[in-house]
């Protein structure tokens, strides 16, 4: 039997919201709660059949919850309540691309951390940025700039968009901050994006004003995840967000990242894979994996189960621990790069499980707001639709918070500092080092490795859920 702590549950927001607590009304009042409603003044100009934007938003969020995966299916549910819009007025609202949704989820976000910043225990956690992406796999060849792209996770090309997307976790809460979607041309010529030339003809298209926040979203489709990545880098700076490292795995871990994360006097921890860049290391100019051989001193930590060489370089004039590590005897070596040079092994593998829990955000998103779920063949509307839910994803998360980490805190911690419901952070610590690191150890496996193929994994994905949480239909 599994310890009681490994049974810990570690959904944040799937395991007590009851059907009223996700209703239109209730979704208003989290506006208000997090004063948002001012911020709305300039979509005035939207209102449509004498409905206010903010009206029109949190039935649309409502239309999320879990089960109603279209705005359409929330309808007579919102007749009931005396809300009789049609859904021409949503349609017209997620398909309109001067709508900002990328400074409306920056206005959400931003209030939710200046509000919830002001914990004096918030102060002492470890605050991260955590970046990664995720497959929006869809069903419609006609839909506005679909093409084919790699999903890492099964190697094969799948029809959709992939989704970058940046995570703030603040020792509590994940919140997404920003968010990019992207198509992939491929290499072939014939078959740009995966697609035939009349697959592409055939496609949804309309012309955007240069001027539109649509047009910009439409221009993002083509750059590139590490451009990207930085964009939203520096924006999360420009909004003051407080931080104290980046995270990201191996596909992101880069040079550009590296001096830009420097820049800011914030730090970087990341897995690293590329062979070509050169390290100084004693003296000699060095790949990783060179500077590994050369390493003949194994170490064991006991308390992580796992063997690994550590090495000061220098990369491009700036100062970085490699760390090599891996699972048993004959595992495989992984590296991990930091630019906190005074962190010690267990110190960086602990912040960097911090990581692990944006898989948890893309599997919960997708489960139970609709993340990716959107059909439409507009373009404007796949860039909505994935907004709401992350808006969605915000309230609950800020409802949940005060429900159970602030208001019951509060009252436990006068009586017993020990009874305090763990944070998710803790949960995930826990959870993994009791259970996913037995497993790599028996069959000598990389835990990283395996928890993004649990969680990627319908079959596997549903049964930690039902072991961990309740089904969400109980809850509601």
């Amino acid at each position: 039997m599994l310890p009681d702590k490994i049974k810990e549950k570690i959904s944040e927001i799937g395991t007590d919201f009851n059907e009223n607590k996700l209703e239109s009304i209730n979704i208003l009042k989290g506006f208000k709660a997090l004063k948002l409603t001012e911020g709305f003044s300039e979509f005035k100009h939207l209102k449509r059949s004498g409905y206010s934007f903010q009206l029109v938003l949190s039935s649309m969020i409502y239309a999320v919850t879990p089960g109603r995966k279209t705005a359409v299916s929330s309808l007579p549910l919102l007749k009931e309540k005396g809300i009789t819009m049609g859904k021409n007025i949503l349609y017209r609202l997620k398909n309109n691309a001067g709508i900002n949704w990328r400074k409306l989820l920056w206005q959400t976000a931003c209030k939710f951390i200046g509000i919830t910043g002001q914990e004096k225990e918030v102060s002492c956690k470890v605050r991260c940025l955590i970046f990664d992406d995720t497959l929006l796999e869809k069903t419609g060849k006609k839909m506005e700039k679909i093409g084919k792209v790699y999903d890492h996770v099964t190697n094969t090309f799948k029809l959709g968009y992939k989704l970058l997307l940046g995570l703030y976790w603040d020792g509590k809460s994940m919140i997404p901050l920003n968010f990019s979607l992207s198509r992939e041309k491929g290499k072939r010529a014939e078959k740009p994006y995966g697609m035939s030339r009349k697959e592409l003809r055939h496609q949804y298209s309309k012309k955007r004003l240069k001027e539109l926040s649509g047009r910009e979203r439409e221009k993002e489709l083509d750059k590139s995840k590490i451009e990207m990545m930085l964009e939203i880098f520096y924006r999360a700076v420009f909004y003051h967000i407080p931080l104290d490292y980046v995270l990201c795995d191996s596909w992101f871990t880069c040079q550009a990242l590296i001096t830009a994360v420097g820049s800011k006097h914030i730090h970087l921890i990341g897995m690293y894979r590329i062979v070509k860049a050169k390290f100084l290391y004693q003296g000699k100019q060095m790949n990783y994996r060179e500077i590994q051989s050369s390493i003949d001193k194994i170490t064991r930590c006991r308390k992580l189960k796992l063997h690994y060489k550590r090495a000061d370089v220098m990369l491009d004039g700036i100062a970085v621990t490699l760390f090599f590590t891996r699972q048993g005897k004959r595992g495989k070596w992984k590296v991990f790069l930091t630019t906190d040079t005074k962190l010690s092994f267990v110190q960086l593998m602990e912040i960097y499980q911090i990581r692990w829990s944006i898989e948890v955000f893309f599997k919960e998103t997708k489960q139970l707001l609709n993340l990716g779920g959107c059909q439409s063949n507009d373009f404007d509307a796949q860039i909505a639709d994935t907004t709401i839910s992350m808006i969605a994803y915000i309230l609950l998360s800020f409802r949940y918070r005060y429900e159970h980490y602030e208001s019951m805190g509060e009252l436990f911690r006068v009586m017993n500092t020990e009874c305090l419901q763990q944070t998710l952070d803790e949960r995930l610590w826990g959870l993994f080092l009791e259970l996913l690191q037995e497993i790599c150890e028996a069959f000598e496996k990389d835990i990283d490795e395996l928890f993004e193929l649990i969680m990627n994994c319908p079959k596997t994905a549903e049964l930690v859920s039902k072991m961990l949480t309740p089904p969400l239909r109980e809850a509601v």
